[in-house]
Formats: C-alpha cells, structure tokens, sequence
C-alpha cells in the first residue's frame, strides 16, 4: 500500500481509530472528550499528512499528534477556571456573574494580583527555603551557584577559583537549578 493510501482519511480511521480512542480514554478517563481528541488527530494528521516523513510507523505518527493534543488540553485545562466553578451555589444561596460586578461593571472585589517577583524576594519565608535548600546541594554546586547568580561572578573567575572547566560550570549551574526548582517549589507556601 503506497504513503498516499495509508493516509487516506478512511484508512486512517479504520486501521487506527479504535487503538487511538483506547489510548485518549487510558488517559483521560472521559469518553467525550477522548472522542474529541482523537477527532482533532485525524483532523490534523489529514491537514500535515504531506509532512508525513516515513520515519516511523503512521500509528507512531498519530499516537505522537494525540500524546500532544492530550498534553495541550491538560495544559489548558490547568490554566483555565469555568465560570460554572466561579458561579456556583454557596450556601445554598445562588450566586449570580452580576454579584461580581458594580453597575458601572467594574469589579464589586477585585481579584488577587499575582505575586511581584520583587516583593518575594523579600519574602523572608522565601529566604529561609533557598537557605534549606542550598544546604541540600552538594557543596561545589552551591558554591559555584552562589558565585554566579547571588555574587554576579563570571565563569572564568569561577573557573579560575575552583579550577573547573567552563563546561564543568555549566553542569553544575544546571544541575543547582533543577534541584532549587524542585526543593523550593515542595518547602516554600507564598
């Protein structure tokens, strides 16, 4: 069967519709909207079926077209708050979008802002994580991080001090940020 069968709208939804709506249902857990997913596969796999390089399996292809449609929803859907969560019963008295609003239609409470990045770094909470957290280090990755980032030190005064190559640095700068991430991010509440 030649590229231009194998990609033919038909053939792609027989040959892999169900194995795709099995995989989206494995990880949504919602039939509507694995059924939407896959439909946005094929819609776009028919759209960049020309792009289509061969290199893989045309199930491989797809399966890779849904992993992130899959992803963007969950991204979307992190970020996103329905109106329907925001304009719920409390207290069994029905809150209306208008008790948001004044009549001008200006915010009634205005929302929270997000945090300024400044004004945290104040925030001696924050301060007492990094501390626990670079302790956590090994202690040339929290030396050499502290010089670069905290003292503004170069990479070749770095090198020169602690007698490391410049790629050397680069691993260990990249390696401190990851694990700061992650331990500031699991100890630090704002």
């Amino acid at each position: 069967m030649d590229k231009d069968n194998k990609l033919d709208a038909h053939h792609l939804l027989e040959k892999h519709g169900d194995y795709l709506y099995r995989f989206a249902l494995k990880k949504i857990n919602d039939r509507a909207l694995a059924e939407d997913l896959v439909q946005d596969t094929f819609i776009s796999a028919i759209t960049a079926r020309d792009s289509f390089s061969a290199h893989s399996t045309v199930r491989t292809w797809l399966t890779t077209i849904l992993k992130n449609k899959i992803v963007d929803h969950l991204r979307r859907q992190g970020r996103e708050i329905s109106v329907f969560d925001l304009v719920s019963e409390t207290d069994g008295e029905e809150v209306s979008m208008d008790d948001f609003f004044d009549k001008a239609g200006h915010w009634a409470d205005k929302p929270n802002m997000f945090p300024n990045p400044d004004s945290a770094l104040e925030n001696k909470q924050f301060w007492d994580s990094f501390e626990h957290c670079i302790s956590r280090l090994k202690p040339q990755q929290a030396e050499v991080f502290l010089a670069k980032e905290v003292h503004g030190i170069d990479n070749e005064e770095i090198s020169v001090n602690y007698s490391i190559s410049s790629s050397n640095i680069w691993v260990l700068m990249h390696r401190a940020r990851i694990l700061l991430s992650k331990c500031i991010e699991l100890h630090w509440v704002s």
